[in-house]
């Protein structure tokens, strides 16, 4: 379908996201554009986690205490987006679902070079899961966090911990050197640019290599023994067609996945929800999938 309306009036006001002069510039000026209007939750509270080697910031958000938590981990090409930006979704997500949601301030590139994100996100998800006392444990991202949820899922199997029980992936960066059809067809004009994400891997990567590792490219890993996943993409997206793909990949491995294409939809749409209606829709399925899948 076409670009939906109020996406191109939003595109039109807003500077095409691409590479800028520093990365400072970077989070100077995106941070807070994904800070949408919050809700009240009945307690929210900032944590350290312990990792291998620091100490990682983290947000916890209990609408009521529960057996089941939802870990967190936000977008931002690995190299912006921090805990404070995704604060109005997570609420949003914590409060729709009734499900207890902490945020993961995994530390970013280029002072953090892959794998210290994944790293973090695996050592958070371990730390969480024994120090809580948790049982169910769904693990969720968009964009660059939707592939570190995708990457500890494989993790969590790998070492045989069996601590997730559910994945929800937004519109994921999975593969690192896809080259499908909606990389080149929405490249430029919709919010994320090809530039941009090209930008995000030279400072995320060491060397070229790495980019095809399983812990950087979940699509490349072994598929098979994964726990359930709901994937969420969007039609104008250079992203969409490995989330697709992926989803299908997973379903041909044995595992249940539902794929849903939001039509008319740009890459972070359901951070903006604020100005698009598909993204609280995005919002209230994914709340609602969470709580059937952890009750």
């Amino acid at each position: 379908m076409p670009l939906d309306p109020k996406v191109r009036d939003f595109l039109s006001r807003l500077p095409t996201l691409n590479p800028p002069t520093s990365v400072e510039e970077l989070r100077r000026n995106w941070n807070s554009a994904f800070s949408g209007k919050k809700v009240e939750i009945e307690k929210v509270m900032d944590l350290e986690i312990p990792t291998r080697d620091d100490r990682i910031r983290a947000r916890l958000y209990l609408p009521k205490r529960t057996d089941s938590i939802i870990v967190f981990y936000h977008g931002g090409g690995f190299v912006f987006g921090d805990v404070e930006s995704y604060d109005g979704l997570s609420r949003l997500i914590a409060k729709e679902s009734e499900i207890p949601v902490i945020s993961i301030g995994y530390r970013l590139a280029p002072e953090h070079k892959f794998p210290t994100a994944v790293n973090d996100a695996w050592d958070s998800l371990v730390w969480i899961a024994k120090e809580m006392g948790i049982s169910k444990v769904a693990v969720m991202g968009d964009s660059a966090g939707g592939n570190l949820a995708a990457v500890v899922s494989q993790m969590d199997r790998d070492n045989k911990t069996k601590l997730v029980k559910f994945q929800v992936l937004l519109y994921p960066a999975v593969n690192m050197v896809d080259n499908s059809p909606s990389v080149h067809e929405f490249a430029e004009g919709y919010f994320l640019t090809r530039k941009l994400m090209s930008w995000f891997g030279s400072l995320y990567f060491s060397s070229g290599r790495e980019a095809v590792n399983p812990l950087a490219s979940p699509a490349l890993g072994k598929l098979n023994d994964l726990p359930p996943s709901l994937v969420i993409t969007a039609e104008y997206d250079p992203l969409r067609d490995q989330g697709e793909t992926y989803s299908q990949a997973l379903k041909e491995a044995g595992n249940e996945s539902v794929c849903v294409r939001y039509k008319g939809m740009i890459h972070g749409f359901i951070s903006f929800y604020d100005w698009f209606k598909a993204g609280r829709i995005a919002i209230n399925q994914v709340a609602s999938t969470l709580k059937e899948e952890l009750s």
